[in-house]
């Protein structure tokens, strides 16, 4: 697509965080459908709050350029047209707001919906498996840290893989026996 002007491929490109990003690092990021509901609901409220705020924020700009320009004042003038050249800049981030809400919609309504309570017994199993995946991954860095460890303590499975791994010579996962 060739554009007309740089401004228009600036506001093309607008979105701060691509539908790959949104649904792999973000959502995806945990390990349970529950907890992802969880993160896209956060997301959805934090988002529309911003979009919300900063429209607000632009009629609230639009008014104060107009008050500004009315003064005749000459340094009024120039900071009506500093507040503009502002305005436009949030014009066009805001566009990218939009398109990232309009992403996460429709992850929304394409995803399972859980209620407060299923989130709250899903807890344990989350837990547990993003724990073992944290620790597994520590593994195979090389380097498991102290606080990952005392992570597992506090959850109630560490005291279980330490008598698995004294018991058969490997750390396991106590519930899978799956070896970490």
């Amino acid at each position: 697509m060739n554009f007309n002007s740089i401004e228009e491929a600036i506001t093309e490109i607008q979105q701060p965080r691509s539908r790959f990003q949104l649904e792999h690092f973000v959502i995806g990021q945990h390990d349970t459908p529950e907890m992802q509901f969880y993160q896209l609901m956060l997301e959805l409220q934090d988002t529309k709050y911003k979009i919300e705020v900063t429209k607000l924020g632009i009629r609230k700009t639009e008014l104060e350029i107009k008050r500004l320009k009315k003064t005749g004042d000459e340094m009024d003038v120039l900071e009506a047209q500093e507040k503009e050249l502002g305005l436009s800049q949030t014009n066009t981030v805001l566009k990218g707001a939009e398109r990232e809400l309009a992403v996460l919609t429709d992850i929304y309504n394409s995803c399972k919906h859980f209620t407060r309570d299923e989130i709250e017994l899903s807890q344990p199993e989350y837990w547990h498996k993003r724990l073992t995946r944290q620790t597994n991954l520590q593994i195979m860095a090389g380097n498991v840290q102290w606080a990952q460890l005392d992570s597992l303590r506090q959850a109630g499975f560490l005291d279980h893989m330490i008598e698995e791994h004294n018991n058969n010579g490997a750390l396991t996962n106590g519930q899978t026996g799956e070896v970490l």
